[in-house]
């Protein structure tokens, strides 16, 4: 794809406290797009990891030979304060795993990370923005949907590329493929694997929508209904959450007397406990099926809520890539379990900068527009980790960068095609019950 050439792209030498995921640094220890909680104070610098990494004093980063600043910009508190370290983790393994970015190299040189929190705030997402551009970072690890969209404005005007692990939202349908990409596939893809499952496998005709009161969560649930509807459905009412809301009766009852046999219900862990919780008191199961957003998808929000509770709960998420397990594997040698969500996205995204810039020849903002899509699409060998990726592009062949979160096949829009699959809480844990293609969610 054509890319925006700049002037000015910054490579200036950096000395200050930050994240070091240098070839000797220490291995930290330790789903499509997600709406989020506002809250939250100011944005500021992280500077030491949740879970054993430590902020070191890095001295000189030249541009020809230092470590390549790259920045990740991830909620580490607020309502989906839950992703950042997950994204952390899956960035670590992208680094420091074997035949990762750190032990093979790119050009020569390690990768380096900033880390700042978005604390689920676009205000504090535009601050860590505006910090990590002052850094000199050549590109970002992305943030969640309920940021995302305030940042599409200085990324284009910065040419500081953005890669996102975790940013669903149906708002960047139109506009990626140049400074906005992302590595899970758009809510209008999960959407429509959550109506699909809610027509063809359990049967219902009459759904309503519930959403907590934010575009991320609502946008989820317009595009289930609205492909609810192609198929030949009906919605009923449409219910918004607050989230300062202190209980969800009203909004139950209301839904209970629409007459819906299945509700999409859209939101981050806190308003979908509370709503759950409500809609149990209410004996509403009786009256309606609730299917979830993949912000709750998580062993610990089953745990919380009650295993008998959750009992038959569907949600969705991208369905693993084809390099899942080898992921999975050096994940859990790096950090002592298994990865939580979007964590497989993360890898990705490192890895898929980290061949833009093997391949551009040089570090520098224009590699993420000028390869990406090239990187993600075939035809060419397919590879799995950087350092086959190196080799290969070192050889003169072009390669297809085959995913662990994705199988990472964009469009012209900067989106990854991909699989859904459907998930029930069964005995305290997810499991998959139904895949749908990626041509299967074309239609």
């Amino acid at each position: 794809m054509p890319a925006r050439k700049r002037d000015g792209d910054t490579g200036n030498g950096i000395n200050r406290r930050q994240y070091l995921y240098g070839a000797g640094a220490a291995a930290l220890t330790g789903l499509a797009g997600c709406s989020g909680d506002g809250s939250g104070g100011g944005s500021t610098a992280t500077e030491a990891s949740d879970d054993g990494g430590t902020a070191t004093d890095s001295g000189s980063n030249s541009e020809s030979g230092g470590p390549i600043p790259i920045g990740n910009l991830s909620p580490f508190s607020g309502g989906l304060g839950w992703i950042g370290p997950n994204s952390r983790r899956g960035v670590d393994t992208a680094l420091n795993a074997p035949e990762g970015v750190n032990q093979a190299k790119v050009l020569g040189r390690t990768v380096e990370i900033h880390e700042q929190d978005t604390e689920t705030k676009p205000q504090s997402a535009i601050s860590g923005f505006k910090t990590l551009d002052s850094q000199g970072v050549f590109s970002m690890v992305g943030p969640s949907s309920s940021v995302m969209p305030s940042l599409v404005g200085p990324a284009q005007d910065t040419g500081l590329a953005i890669v996102s692990p975790m940013t669903g939202t149906i708002q960047l349908d139109e506009v990626g493929g140049e400074y906005i990409w992302r590595t899970v596939p758009s809510d209008g893809v999960g959407a429509r694997a959550q109506a699909r499952y809610a027509y063809n496998e359990m049967g219902h005709r009459k759904m309503a929508l519930a959403f907590k009161n934010d575009k991320g969560s609502q946008s989820f649930s317009a595009a289930s209904g609205d492909y609810f509807k192609n198929l030949g459905g009906e919605v009923l009412t449409e219910v918004p959450l607050d989230p300062a809301a202190s209980s969800y009766r009203s909004e139950v009852k209301k839904l209970q007397d629409s007459g819906a046999e299945v509700v999409s219900m859209t939101a981050a862990t806190e308003v979908s406990g509370l709503f759950i919780k409500n809609y149990v008191e209410a004996g509403a199961e009786d009256d309606f099926d609730l299917l979830l957003g993949n912000d709750v998808l998580t062993e610990g929000f089953i745990e919380e809520m009650g295993a008998d509770v959750m009992e038959g709960m569907v949600g969705q998420a991208p369905a693993p890539g084809p390099a899942h397990d080898v992921f999975l594997e050096k994940h859990k040698e790096l950090h002592g379990k298994a990865p939580g969500a979007f964590a497989a996205s993360a890898y990705d995204s490192m890895v898929l900068q980290a061949l833009a810039y093997q391949k551009e020849g040089e570090v520098t903002r224009d590699a993420i527009p000028n390869h990406l899509y090239d990187l993600g699409n075939g035809p060419g060998k397919k590879v799995s980790t950087f350092a086959a990726g190196k080799k290969a592009i070192e050889n003169g062949e072009e390669i297809n960068y085959v995913g662990a979160g994705n199988p990472q096949n964009f469009d012209k829009t900067g989106d990854p095609l991909g699989p859904f699959a459907a998930l029930q809480a069964t005995d305290g844990k997810w499991k998959e019950v139904k895949v749908y293609s990626a041509e299967d969610l074309s239609k």
